[in-house]
């Protein structure tokens, strides 16, 4: 029987304590081996209420002869050095989305990993999503024919609140709605698309951290221009997913993990098709995206193999959010930018 895969949580925040932590208790294949957090009491008392018995530490240094591999759940600014700390000592590391607050830093974390010969994951969990995953396999498989153009929009109006109020400091985060948030869209566009051709871009900053963004991406295809808009917010409530016109339809991908690809057809309003894999399986069989995540995440390390999402594409994000904010305009808060949209 193969052991369990040793993991430490470094960082013991909302999304560790939610998330990471009680996928890694529900899976099989994994064992917490490790927790790691500069507050030992927010340590014992995590332990205490998950019921968790490993070693507790402030350092990683201090954990690393007794695990495989290290998540980083921790704000986004601490990311690289944390990182780099893990490839020196040869322990792989799942970190965190975003992968660093800026390109500059992720390719850092690149170049140390492939140096070292270690496994570098980067946490965009809704890459597990049944639906993600469907929608890119038929996107490759171009089921739908030519598309289009396409949206996306998400918007709350702050439902999740970090311990720390680290998302308020632009320089600490590197940004705002867009790489707090919009990141997981703009790396599930990269997978299913590829990089934009062109990109225009308008957000609220004004020095500070972007609350509202509004994007328009273009790409060069074979029939003209793809064109796809992106609508992000931290104030207004919006009805969150991705939509797009194709040459066989209408294709829409509501957000959540157990959100089904809804088809409808031209020509007839009335109907619709959900699309599903042909096993047929429920949703609600399946293991949760951050469970998946994290035994890809082990499994790759066994194997010596890249993870589904590595390092690398988190570095792509970055390159594409740094290039919209580099052509950052205006915007107003009712959504339309400074003198419209050409």
């Amino acid at each position: 029987m193969t052991p369990r895969f040793r993991l430490a949580v470094c960082g013991l925040g909302r999304n560790s304590v939610a998330a990471h932590l009680p996928a890694a208790l529900s899976s099989n294949a994994l064992e917490v081996a490790a927790l790691v957090d500069t507050s030992p009491a927010r340590a014992e008392r995590v332990a205490h209420d998950l019921g968790i018995r490993s070693h507790i530490a402030t350092r990683l240094d201090a954990i690393f002869d007794a695990v495989d591999g290290v998540v980083i759940s921790t704000p986004n600014d601490t990311h690289c050095a944390l990182a780099l700390e893990c490839f020196e000592a040869g322990v792989p590391a799942l970190i965190e989305k975003p992968l660093a607050t800026s390109a500059r830093d992720g390719e850092r974390i690149v170049r140390a990993a492939a140096d070292r010969g270690v496994v570098a994951a980067v946490g965009y969990n809704t890459r597990f999503a049944e639906g993600v995953e469907l929608m890119g396999d038929l996107l490759r498989a171009e089921t739908f024919g030519a598309v289009r153009r396409f949206a996306y929009q998400s918007g709350s109006t702050g439902k999740w609140s970090p311990l720390t109020a680290y998302t308020l400091d632009r320089g600490r985060t590197g940004g705002g709605v867009v790489m707090v948030s919009g990141t997981h869209f703009l790396d599930r566009m990269l997978a299913w698309f590829g990089r934009p051709t062109e990109v225009e871009y308008w957000d609220d900053a004004r020095g500070g951290p972007e609350a509202n963004a509004l994007a328009i991406v273009r790409y060069r295809t074979a029939g003209g221009t793809l064109e796809g808009r992106i609508r992000l917010s931290k104030t207004v409530g919006l009805h969150n997913g991705f939509v797009m016109e194709t040459a066989r339809g209408t294709v829409v991908l509501p957000e959540g993990e157990r959100a089904s690809i809804v088809l409808r057809p031209d020509g007839d309003p009335a109907l619709e098709a959900v699309l599903r894999r042909p096993s047929g399986g429920s949703l609600g069989r399946r293991p949760r995206h951050y469970q998946l995540q994290l035994e890809d995440f082990a499994d790759a390390c066994r194997a010596r193999r890249p993870p589904r999402v590595s390092a690398q594409q988190g570095l792509e994000s970055l390159r594409l959010i740094e290039e919209l904010y580099a052509r950052r305009r205006p915007l107003r808060v009712d959504w339309e930018p400074e003198g419209g949209i050409a």
